[in-house]
Order: structure tokens, then C-alpha cells, then sequence
């Protein structure tokens, strides 16, 4: 897998790359980006998909922002252009007889590919210092003093936990998750489902699934919802919408609306393989006025009425 990296900064295409690969492959691609007047954050989503509209490729770019609780989370994401202007000792005279000097360094990714986007964001946390550090720094690493150091982080300049940036681990995180693609089929104003009974942790759990499993190794969700509904129930689908995608703890799962093609509804897989009193699997159409009395996990049954009113519509 390949994404690319929006960035013109080879420090963070070393860091980036440090913590990403060998997982994924990480290129670097250089882009103006126009930055609105906004939060950090929003500012940060609006430069990613300004890139992907300009790559359509898998993409992310980061971006820091310096806030001073005392100065209402000033400069924010005019960290650059208040650096520039005011520097450290324009900050520091900003601040004179102020008794809280919290502050914090504000890291975000954020990450965009064709089922939308995820935002990941870590902080690092301090205070300004009296006076700045004497050098040829940084600025605001001259003035600022990460929680538990004595003095400011441009001291520390060649010790990394003092700019550590957490986002990148966050990212990996949800990379390596394992990636689910479900289909929710409608036929006669029925939902097609699979009702599950299986055992955990001595206790029997008894809900509803929407058909589907997780991808194979270079498959896009896409492919893997249609293959992985024919192994479950027999019949042939196509794909009619993608509606979105879920992050949860342990994976990611993308939801698509598909329609019926072809083929008898009937158990088969896996699902009919390992079927047991334990690990129940069973075929089951659901009446649409209905599926408000079902146990569905996630968002499964908030993506079954999306879809319900997406017929209704057609």
C-alpha cells in the first residue's frame, strides 16, 4: 500500500516514514495549500481534501498549531504567521504580568482515501517560560517548556521525546486495522441478514449481522462486500451506493447498499461450515416496519434505515 504524503518538509517525511514503514509505503508530493481562517483542525481537514481533489490517491498532510490558553488558545493555526511576525519576545511581551502560562503544541493528521476522511490529533503539553532561550531556534521552541523538562524544548533539540509527536502512532494504528466491508441488501421490503448466537466469555450473545467480512490483502471494500455476500448467502449483488465507513476499536467497516442480482438465498461459507449450537449462523429476512426490535451491532441498524430511505427516494 502506498499514501501519499503532502508535505514540502523532509523532517517530517523522516519521521513519518520512521514510524509508518515498512507497513505502508510513504511519497512525498509538494502542494500550495490555501489555509482558511478557522479552527486548527478544520483548517487542517480543508488543506486534505483541496490535496485529494488535486491527487485522487490516498493521502494524508499534517499540521501543528502553538496555543496559549491565557491568549484565549492564540496563535492557533496562525502559529507560522505569529512566529514570523511577533517571535518569542513578541509572545513573551504578550504575556507580561500573566500568572497562567499554559501551553500547548497542537499536532493533527488527517487522512483522506475515496470512503472519507479520519482525523488524528495529539498535544503536547507545557508552559511558557519568563525569558527565552539564547540560540539561533525556533521561536516558540525557545519560549516553550514541555511538562516535566526544565527548560525549553529547542534545549532538548537532539533529544526526540521532546518533540514527540503522537499522531503518526495513531495512524499506524488505524492502518493496521483489520478492514470490513458489509452490504445491506433489500428484497420485497425485507432486509436480508444473518442472525448470530455465539458464545463469549460464558455468556451466549444473540443478535443481528449485516453479510459481509473483512478484506483480503490488496482488496478494495468493494469487491471484498460482493464476494463475501455471495459466500454468506448464495446469491449475486451490485454494488448500488457507498454510504460510509465506521472506526471502532479494533477494525473499520465499510458500509455499501447493494442490490439483488441473481441466486437462491441459502447459508453457505463458512458461516455453513462452522455453523454449531456455539456459533450459530442462520439466513434471516427482517420486514423493514420491523428492524427496531433488532440487536444490531454498531452501526448497522443506523445504516439500514439510510438505506430504507434511500429506496423510498429512489
Amino acid at each position: 500500500m502506498k499514501l501519499l504524503y503532502v508535505t514540502s518538509n523532509n523532517e517530517k517525511i523522516k519521521a513519518a516514514k520512521k514510524v509508518l514503514e515498512p507497513f505502508v509505503k510513504v511519497e512525498k508530493v509538494s502542494l500550495d495549500l490555501i489555509e482558511i481562517q478557522d479552527t486548527p483542525l478544520n483548517v487542517a481537514i480543508k488543506k486534505a481534501r483541496d490535496a485529494y481533489e488535486i491527487f485522487q490517491k490516498p493521502l494524508f498532510i499534517t499540521d501543528s498549531s502553538f496555543c496559549i490558553k491565557a491568549l484565549n488558545n492564540f496563535p492557533g493555526a496562525y502559529a507560522k504567521d505569529v512566529e514570523r511576525l511577533l517571535g518569542d519576545k513578541g509572545i513573551l511581551k504578550l504575556l507580561e504580568g500573566e500568572v497562567n502560562r499554559d501551553a500547548y503544541y497542537l499536532d493533527i493528521l488527517v487522512y483522506i482515501d475515496a470512503y472519507g476522511i479520519e482525523t488524528f490529533t495529539s498535544t503536547m503539553d507545557g508552559v511558557i517560560a519568563e525569558e527565552s532561550l539564547k540560540g539561533n531556534y525556533e521561536p516558540f521552541d525557545k519560549i516553550f517548556i514541555k511538562n516535566g523538562y526544565e527548560y525549553p524544548v529547542a534545549y532538548y533539540q537532539d533529544n526526540f521525546t521532546a518533540y514527540e509527536n503522537k499522531t503518526y502512532d495513531l495512524f499506524l494504528k488505524f492502518l493496521k486495522k483489520r478492514k470490513v466491508a458489509r452490504g445491506i441488501t433489500i428484497i420485497n421490503n425485507q432486509v436480508l441478514l444473518l442472525h448470530r448466537r455465539r458464545k463469549e466469555k460464558n455468556k451466549m450473545l444473540d443478535y443481528y449481522a449485516i453479510p459481509g467480512g473483512g478484506l483480503e490483502k490488496d482488496e478494495k471494500p468493494e469487491d471484498a462486500c460482493l464476494r463475501e455476500i455471495e459466500e454468506e448467502t448464495s446469491i449475486k449483488v451490485k454494488i448500488a451506493n457507498f454510504l460510509e465507513f465506521e472506526t471502532y476499536e479494533v477494525g473499520v467497516c465499510y458500509y455499501f447498499k447493494t442490490d439483488y442480482l441473481s441466486g437462491e438465498i441459502a447459508l453457505g461459507g463458512e458461516e455453513k461450515e462452522h455453523n454449531s449450537p456455539d456459533n450459530f449462523y442462520e439466513i434471516a429476512l427482517i420486514d423493514i416496519d420491523k428492524i427496531d426490535k433488532l440487536t444490531i451491532p454498531g452501526k448497522g441498524l443506523e445504516m439500514i434505515k439510510k438505506v430504507v430511505s434511500l429506496s423510498k427516494n429512489k
